[in-house]
């Protein structure tokens, strides 16, 4: 199992959510609004603010790869545009579901 974290503008949020809409056995998407600094021109101009969306999402590992390709399908508004955002996945050592301690890939799906 993995953990797919996103960070993506806001307003490419809907595209990129109906997008994810279409992928069979895709689990529930954790969405929170961030706001971030960073560079988006030159490595020395200053920090700029970005409204972001922030989108977790834990897959089983057969999902990663239609799951990371759409984001960055639909995430990215042109070739070259700083501040698109970022993906990234990490390995989910275990997954508990609260509500009857199923674990691994079935406290994950329904």
């Amino acid at each position: 199992m993995q953990e797919i974290k996103a960070y993506v503008r806001k307003n490419m949020l809907d595209a990129v959510l109906d997008s994810l809409n279409t992928i069979e056995g895709l689990p529930g998407i954790a969405i929170v609004d961030v706001q971030g600094f960073g560079h988006h021109a030159a490595k020395d101009a200053p920090l700029t603010k970005t409204d972001m969306a922030k989108l977790e999402i834990d897959v089983p590992d057969e999902l990663v790869a239609p799951v990371v390709e759409t984001i960055l399908a639909q995430a990215r508004t042109g070739e070259g545009h700083p501040g698109d955002g970022k993906v990234f996945v990490t390995e989910l050592r275990e997954a508990i579901r609260i509500a009857d301690g199923a674990r691994g890939d079935m406290a994950v799906l329904r």
